[in-house]
């Protein structure tokens, strides 16, 4: 019985040995075949405005642009040392190779990703923004500017700048800072709906939501640099029910079909944003529809004129 069950494994590694050389011939036939597999060219998304690296008059329109939306805490912008500068609630901001970083960690710009300061709002094919819901780009940049610029390098610095607030009837915390500019948001969608319907009932949905995300301590996802959420500058508006909609491109990834599918508020309350300073994630590539944030300076930079910033 031994010696039957010896010849049987001695037989199977023999036929082993064979199916492993035939094997390895077919292989190297086939790396010398002349006929090539079909891979798809995907197209590589819009580029952004990251090319202002190596260009220093850009970076210098990008500090005046921080001067002129933050007035109040940015000043001072200057070339220093080879690079430009700004101050930053006192505290002296280098370029640094796009990373935006305090005199003292100026030197370790390498550890940190750069800040991409983005076309708004993009534009690029069907194709393009599929390729960037398959393979995101978080090019985002540190968290110290934001941190200067709102005192909040903690989140229980962040949540004593927090107020509680009701837009348009929807209850949020949010930064102290942004709240004047939401009012004259609110102020201008309340006018507005009184000679535009889908206005109103826009208003009438929006109402149904819960308690809407504003202030809420955490980073971009598959990043290690805080949302504007942490900060309060940020508000998600949505209903209870979205109708089968969609509004963020997570929740439904690889999806490009046409904005007809999506959640979307009406043109004159994106505009009524887009003017105190608030972008819309719905003229970003990664579409999130429900979502305002303030960011005047890429507004600036993108040639939009914003009222409070003009008086």
């Amino acid at each position: 019985m031994f010696e039957l069950l010896q010849k049987r494994i001695i037989a199977q590694k023999l036929s082993l040995k064979i199916f492993c050389s035939v094997l390895t011939i077919w292989l190297l036939m086939s790396c010398h075949s002349t006929v090539k597999p079909y891979t798809e060219i995907v197209p590589a998304p819009v580029p952004s405005t990251l090319a202002i690296i190596d260009d220093p008059q850009a970076q210098k329109e990008i500090f005046l642009a921080f001067a002129k939306a933050y007035p109040h805490v940015i000043s001072a912008v200057e070339f220093i040392n080879s690079d430009w500068t700004m101050l930053v609630k006192g505290v002296r901001f280098y370029f640094a190779s796009g990373r935006f970083l305090p005199e003292e960690l100026r030197d370790q710009w390498e550890e940190y990703l750069p800040y991409d300061f983005y076309a708004y709002p993009w534009v690029g094919t069907d194709k393009q923004r599929r390729a960037a819901f398959d393979f995101p780009v978080y090019s985002v940049g540190s968290s110290f500017l934001f941190d200067a610029l709102y005192s909040s390098p903690g989140e229980d610095d962040s949540w004593d700048l927090q107020e509680k607030y009701s837009f348009l009837g929807v209850k949020m915390l949010i930064h102290t800072h942004i709240k004047p500019l939401l009012d004259r948001v609110s102020d201008r969608i309340h006018t507005a709906a009184k000679t535009d319907p889908s206005i109103k009932e826009w208003i009438a949905e929006l109402r149904t939501s819960p308690p809407s995300f504003g202030w809420n301590w955490r980073n971009i996802a598959g990043t290690n640099r805080r949302s504007n959420h942490s900060y309060g500058t940020a508000i998600d508006l949505l209903p209870r029910d979205l109708k089968g909609r969609k509004t963020y491109w997570q929740w439904d990834i690889g999806d490009t079909t046409g904005f007809d599918t999506y959640y979307m508020p009406p043109e004159s309350v994106i505009k009524a944003f887009e003017e105190h300073g608030f972008i819309w994630g719905g003229k970003w590539d990664l579409i999130d529809t429900m979502h305002f944030e303030y960011r005047p300076e890429i507004l600036l930079l993108n040639n939009f004129v914003i009222e409070h910033l003009n008086r």
